[in-house]
């Protein structure tokens, strides 16, 4: 059966004399050509071909192209398109990786930012979408048939959500990473879905990339679910990664909105929040952090999921409680029933002050990195600390878009 075609297989580029152009795996059949495009089987006959190059061909040509654009982003991104266009999808995403590192790396351009006092503003906007990074997205978002199968394609968007998620492995790169969240970013009516997948995929990685899109997508809440996560992910990889998600669009509101788990009940919240607020690196946070320094270990009695210990001073008396009387032999025998008697006392607490210490050293922590200076090691202390500050040892300034 699969003699028949006795074809060479190839990812050829077609020219025909009516003007189109055909790329894809080419299977010769007598007079007649089956070309496997992106959209389906298209059979031609040969004498309509006016001319063809084959896989080798057309990679040799790519890779002429390559020594003579120069290494930029924009070289890169042009590469990866021809290099669509004409089949080479191994080539098409190694140039996309190497576009999204160069623009990565281009040093971002942003207002004048204003220094920070002890009470700070948030003054400084974030870059603008280039022409370039308007270009590579779109282009992005073309790529949906080199990532999904044509039968998730038209399947309902939660498949779809998830589909595309499920691309997301150790070993993607970033092109591929990059494709799959503009796709979603784009998909109609996805919010919920993307925030079920954040919520629940068993995945990091996966949790990170619903995250991301969903950042990226208009509606309103849809910032303040990346920013809760900061605090509510068991992952520190995810709580980690949506914080520097986050980081863009963070102010002030933000700021307050989530400085109320400084003084949660739960030690495990005040923990994470600190974190939060270090990666986050808003100027705000510090004021809140100086103030919930003092009380780290107030209210945390009330809660009755602290570090649980106990110790036991006890006594034990072995004593004859009973005996059995059994014959044998025609003998009467006594069998004692022996029982211990304990007494003593029996201490069950919650351990507040190790929780305490922890909690004031996460503050520490994150004081550090939004302040770039040492706190003191009394918490008491810090709001003079903080007020003998100068400008330049304070945190840089963000804003929303």
């Amino acid at each position: 059966m699969f003699a028949t075609t006795a074809a060479t297989l190839s990812a050829d580029e077609l020219r025909l004399t009516d003007g189109r152009v055909l790329v894809g795996k080419v299977v010769e059949k007598g007079d007649t050509l089956e070309v496997t495009t992106r959209d389906g089987v298209v059979l031609v006959q040969k004498d309509q071909v006016k001319g063809r190059k084959s896989d080798e061909d057309l990679r040799v040509e790519l890779a002429k192209r390559t020594r003579d654009s120069g290494d930029t982003a924009f070289a890169h991104l042009n590469l990866a398109m021809r290099a669509r266009e004409v089949g080479l999808e191994r080539e098409m995403w190694s140039h996309l990786d190497r576009t999204i590192e160069l623009v990565a790396a281009a040093p971002a351009k942003t207002e004048p930012t204003q220094a920070v006092s002890s009470e700070p503003e948030a003054t400084a906007c974030p870059a603008a979408r280039s022409p370039l990074q308007r270009r590579l997205e779109d282009f992005l978002a073309q790529l949906e048939p080199e990532l999904l199968p044509r039968k998730w394609r038209t399947a309902p968007t939660k498949t779809r959500v998830h589909q595309l998620l499920d691309l997301l492995r150790a070993d993607t790169g970033r092109g591929r990473e990059r494709a799959i969240e503009e796709l979603l970013v784009r998909e109609q009516s996805a919010d919920e879905d993307l925030r079920l997948e954040a919520r629940t995929n068993s995945s990091d990685r996966r949790r990170i990339g619903a995250l991301a899109a969903l950042h990226r997508r208009p509606l309103a809440g849809n910032e303040r679910f990346v920013l809760r996560t900061t605090i509510l992910d068991g992952s520190s990889d995810v709580r980690k990664a949506a914080a520097e998600i986050s980081v863009p669009t963070v102010d002030s509101d933000d700021i307050n909105y989530l400085g109320a788990g400084l003084m949660h009940s739960n030690p495990k919240v005040r923990v994470r929040t600190a974190e939060a607020f270090g990666e986050l690196g808003h100027p705000d946070a510090v004021k809140l952090l100086v103030l919930a320094g003092p009380n780290a270990g107030v209210a945390l009695a009330a809660a009755d999921n602290g570090v649980r210990a106990h110790v036991a001073f006890l006594q034990q008396q072995a004593y004859i409680r009973d005996y059995d009387v059994e014959v044998a032999q025609a003998a009467f025998i006594a069998d004692p029933k022996v029982d211990v008697l304990q007494s003593g006392t029996v201490l069950d607490v919650t351990v507040h002050g190790v929780q305490e210490v922890r909690i004031v050293r996460t503050y520490q922590q994150a004081l550090r990195k939004l302040v770039k200076q040492d706190p003191p090691a009394d918490p008491r202390v810090w709001g003079g600390w903080l007020a003998s500050l100068s400008p330049a040892g304070s945190a840089p300034t963000t804003s929303k878009r």
